[in-house]
């Protein structure tokens, strides 16, 4: 989380990231929180993955950035197993060729081959070659593992075993754990004495089947080393499964939760231990513990998604063997309604911030989830619940799905006016975003009628605010100020809506004015790079055009879009909608070069994003295609003009006023278009 938290803030310095046996497709690729999903947003640095999975590999870097890793030749085989051979000894040329063939060549296999030689001494070099060639199992059928590694690690297995007992007993349980950061605390819960397990784990170091961490207070296996060990102790499974359970249910039991560093190295190996089917009901009753653990520890990092499944499935086992009166049982209970709740939130924030990345549908199915729960444990006239119907219609609106917008936001202003005193600000915010929804949608007359009448009444409400609210701004341009940021921001959202009123009644003057105060208080804020603060610039970009003062809109303009492309990227949605808005002032002012090089980058950035057909990429093709055709391009803007009017007519309908508009232009051009051939459009 906070690598990723330092990536998202965009400014730090030039990164690379290694996802090192990055093998597990349902964490990389799979889901709402699929690493891939973050890291490829991310600018400034480089992403090395090594895989096992093809598919996954090419998930993730594509096949132009694959490398495939071969086994070692012959020579650099023979050079590594001389290096980690003692100075004394030395195998004749054909014997060695013979060895290496065994181990496949791979590297981990070597070393460990030349670690048994050199603790066993080993001195008969056909010994060691019938060691290597005994009977075995296919373990690339089994474990997906090379056949090479059960010749590998089978000798040393079975010397440790028949001569170091503790060291055995050690190295059986670690292979049932995570096989990173394994302790020593907690493994002295498997011997008597410090003295015991620091034996114990010099005999494993030695044959080179554990190695010690960098802090050397804890230990790891190679993933090759772990699969080996757990195939020779198939038979006992379900033993040492156990062992690891109660080793590790134990060390949380003695660690309080307050001890962040602990619990972090235990939950790696509570994790694969989650993963074990248990028959009895004491195990059973442990791992459902240990679940708990899991859950309230995901729940404190965030990961609410994963916590929930966690903590059903111990509320489940608990229930099943200790009744739901059980206090294990409530208290699991109470855990999870917490994470629910957690959970919901974490659905409609990241729903949020893919809604603003231009990722709508994926967007929608998380609103839609969090709608449901609420719903369901809120009720539909909750104001969680109508502001999660609300997010739900303007994704809808983003897809040019107006029906179901419009009919989404009649039920969401029904409920706040159900719910909430009149006039309140939040439901004005969602009258406004009803005519929004009708005007995209060519309802104009009834956009226009429910917009004057909330105007009328938001002016009203604002002008009783911003008397003081205007003051407070007042002081701010004389460098001084007698309320908190949090209250002059709360005046500036109420200046705003006053502006945006008489934006909307065509009182350009005051609305240019107000927007002009709001800068000034974000300055003095120290927000001029607040998203907020740059939506409220290009707001009097707008305006300024629409006054015809073209030289100030420009200059407003690119300072607006300079800040969009540093904070947000150039990419983004928010940033290539200012860029449409300063190509339209440049248009005005003539510049058709320029303005149709801003238009066709936006064009590129929406296409790429929303697809061909949306509404907003069909209308930025109609700003260019009317840029050409004052470039004196008539049969390239001929063409971009059918191009939308096709596309409007299956988004929008042949009664769509834009639809209108577009025939209109083409027929400007001499291409008239009888209604009665135009396609039979259809709402997205």
């Amino acid at each position: 989380m906070r690598i990723r938290r330092a990536l998202q803030r965009g400014n730090c310095e030039p990164w690379l990231l290694v996802l090192d046996n990055a093998d597990d497709a349902r964490l990389l690729i799979e889901g709402d929180t699929a690493l891939a999903r973050f890291v490829s947003r991310y600018r400034g640095g480089y992403v090395v993955v090594s895989t096992r999975d093809r598919y996954v590999a090419q998930v993730l870097m594509g096949k132009a950035d694959s490398l495939t890793v071969t086994t070692l030749s012959l020579e650099d085989a023979k050079k590594l197993f001389r290096s980690r051979l003692p100075d004394d000894m030395d195998f004749d040329e054909d014997i060695k060729r013979q060895i290496l063939e065994n181990l496949e060549h791979l590297p981990l296999c070597i070393t460990q081959a030349a670690a048994y030689i050199d603790c066993t001494k080993i001195k008969s070099e056909r010994s060691l070659l019938e060691a290597l060639d005994g009977d075995h199992v296919d373990l690339r059928r089994d474990y997906d593992s090379p056949n090479s590694v059960l010749r590998a690690w089978k000798i040393s297995f079975e010397k440790i075993r028949g001569n170091y007992a503790q060291a055995g007993q050690l190295l059986s349980v670690m292979a049932f754990l995570d096989r990173q950061y394994i302790s020593r605390d907690l493994l002295q819960g498997l011997v008597e004495s410090r003295h015991q397990l620091n034996a114990a784990l010099g005999i494993l170091q030695g044959f080179c089947l554990v190695v010690a961490e960098s802090s050397n207070d804890s230990f790891k296996m190679h993933r090759l080393v772990q699969l080996a060990t757990r195939f020779w102790l198939l038979s006992k499974k379900t033993d040492y499964e156990t062992l690891a359970l109660k080793l590790v249910t134990a060390k949380f039991d003695q660690t309080g939760h307050d001890n962040k560093t602990t619990w972090r190295l235990l939950i790696p190996h509570a994790k694969v231990i989650e993963t074990y089917e248990f028959q009895d009901k004491d195990s059973n009753l442990l791992l459902a513990k240990l679940l708990y653990n899991i859950a309230s520890h995901d729940l404190h990092a965030g990961h609410y998604d994963i916590a929930a499944k966690s903590c059903q499935e111990s509320y489940s086992k608990q229930v099943g063997l200790g009744g739901e009166s059980n206090l294990d049982t409530l208290k699991t209970a109470g855990l999870l309604g917490v994470i629910r709740k957690h959970q919901v939130n974490t659905w409609m924030d990241l729903s949020e911030v893919l809604e603003r990345q231009g990722e709508f549908v994926t967007s929608q199915e998380l609103a839609e989830k969090a709608l449901k729960v609420r719903k369901r444990r809120l009720g539909n006239d909750n104001i969680k619940t109508l502001q999660t119907l609300m997010h739900l219609a303007l994704l809808l609106r983003r897809q040019a799905r107006y029906r179901d917008a419009e009919a989404l936001g009649r039920e969401v202003l029904q409920g706040y006016r159900r719910i909430l005193p009149w006039p309140h600000e939040i439901t004005l915010k969602s009258g406004y975003a009803l005519a929004g929804t009708l005007r995209e949608n060519g309802k104009f007359e009834e956009a226009v009628t429910i917009s004057v009448v909330f105007m009328c009444i938001a002016l009203l409400r604002s002008e009783l605010l911003t008397k003081r609210s205007q003051q407070s701004v007042r002081r701010l341009r004389r460098g001084g100020s007698e309320y908190s940021v949090t209250s002059i921001l709360r005046h500036l959202l109420a200046i705003n809506n006053l502006a945006l009123g008489y934006r909307l009644k065509g009182e350009l003057l005051k609305a240019e004015e107000h927007y002009r105060d709001i800068c000034i208080a974000h300055d003095k804020c120290q927000r001029q790079n607040h998203p907020e603060a740059i939506q409220v610039c290009q707001n009097l970009a707008v305006v300024l055009r629409d006054q015809k003062k073209y030289e100030e809109a420009e200059k407003i303009g690119r300072d607006t879009l300079e800040r969009r492309e540093r904070v947000l990227g150039p990419e983004d949605l928010s940033t290539v909608n200012t860029a449409l808005d300063l190509a339209m002032t440049l248009e005005q002012e003539k510049k058709y070069v320029e303005a149709s090089s801003l238009a066709l980058r936006v064009l590129a950035v929406r296409t790429k994003r929303l697809g061909e057909a949306h509404t907003y990429t069909l209308d930025t093709l109609f700003t260019i295609a009317s840029i050409n055709e004052r470039l004196g391009d008539v049969n390239v803007a001929k063409e971009k003009f059918q191009v939308v009017l096709d596309g409007r007519m299956k988004t929008l309908g042949k009664d769509h006023p834009a639809t209108k508009e577009t025939a209109d232009r083409l027929a400007s051009l001499g291409i008239t278009v009888p209604e009665d051939t135009w396609a039979v459009g259809e709402e997205m």
